[in-house]
């Protein structure tokens, strides 16, 4: 493992690495919808997590491979790691996923082979449209200490133990993730669905009050405690937002705001100017605390 001191080991459940490596996915395409594929027991075509990679332009897949690790003296490291049959076998399988796949990535936690690297480099010399990667558990490591939203939501404690965690920064990271979401940076007129946008809303508010921030699905992402004193501005963005759940709400029943299969129709265009202002102005006011936090701020398409 070369001169890499791995003090971030792997989730303890293959559910909780599935979990990691979808939100990394998520984060690393820029893509808010990528999934689970199927469940345990299901037919899934070799892949356990289906996105589009934003960045790449890639239909992708990801197969994830938990091995179990046993304890050498003065360290912790891998029992084992992936064989070429097992590559072979699960590209045969990810060849029939569809949508057809450009990209297909098997992710262990594993260490990194370089027998393995080699192998897959002569299966995409002739891959046929499909790229093969792998993705070791030092790769996971490395993007986890760069991402200090992931080490608070996944490795916490690994935060104390270093003596770097933070009770409020963590309660403010959450909120920032909270905002950074599609129906917070995204133009009102190009959302897919007004419920959606209402729901997100809610969502976004809830974790203000309660530091417990939850996906679509409803299931948690990650929380902390509330500090005891929040800033002023962070009441103002909750109350904004409040603000345009209400008349979101209020057009789609009164049918000014209708939803097709793919796109909402908006007859009333200061409907959209309105809500757009409502949100920016929430964001406005926590990118001002998170500067005097010193975290990273929000970016909204205004």
């Amino acid at each position: 493992m070369g001169n890499l001191v791995v003090d971030i080991m792997p989730p303890a459940y293959w559910q909780d690495f599935e979990r990691l490596t979808l939100d990394i996915a998520k984060s690393k395409w820029k893509d808010e919808y990528a999934e689970r594929n199927g469940r345990q027991g299901q037919v899934q075509a070799g892949v356990d997590v289906y996105g589009y990679n934003y960045v790449q332009g890639e239909h992708t897949g990801i197969q994830c491979k938990k091995r179990t690790w046993k304890t050498k003296p003065g360290a912790d490291a891998p029992s084992n790691t992936l064989t070429f049959a097992e590559i072979d076998e699960e590209v045969k399988s990810a060849r029939d996923f569809s949508p057809k796949l450009k990209r297909f990535v098997i992710s262990t936690t594993g260490p990194r082979d370089a027998d393995l690297q080699e192998y897959v480099r002569k299966i995409n010399e002739k891959s046929n449209g499909l790229t093969i990667s792998l993705m070791f558990w030092e790769d996971y490591v490395d993007f986890l200490n760069d991402s200090p939203d992931f080490m608070y939501r996944y490795y916490e404690n690994v935060l104390k133990y270093r003596n770097a965690y933070s009770e409020d920064e963590h309660y403010y990271r959450i909120i920032s993730m909270a905002f950074d979401r599609p129906a917070i940076r995204t133009p009102f007129q190009l959302e897919n669905r007004a419920t959606d946008f209402i729901d997100a809303l809610s969502a976004t508010k809830a974790a203000i009050s309660t530091g417990c921030l939850k996906d679509r699905e409803g299931r948690v992402i990650d929380q902390a405690r509330v500090p005891q004193e929040k800033p002023k501005g962070l009441g103002g963005a909750a109350r904004k937002l409040q603000k345009a759940r209400e008349v979101a709400t209020e057009l789609l029943r009164a049918g000014t705001i209708l939803e097709h299969p793919a796109v909402i129709e908006i007859l009333d265009r200061s409907v959209i100017q309105k809500l757009n202002e409502l949100r920016f102005e929430a964001v406005d006011l926590l990118n001002e605390i998170l500067v005097e936090k010193g975290l990273p701020i929000i970016s909204i398409d205004r």
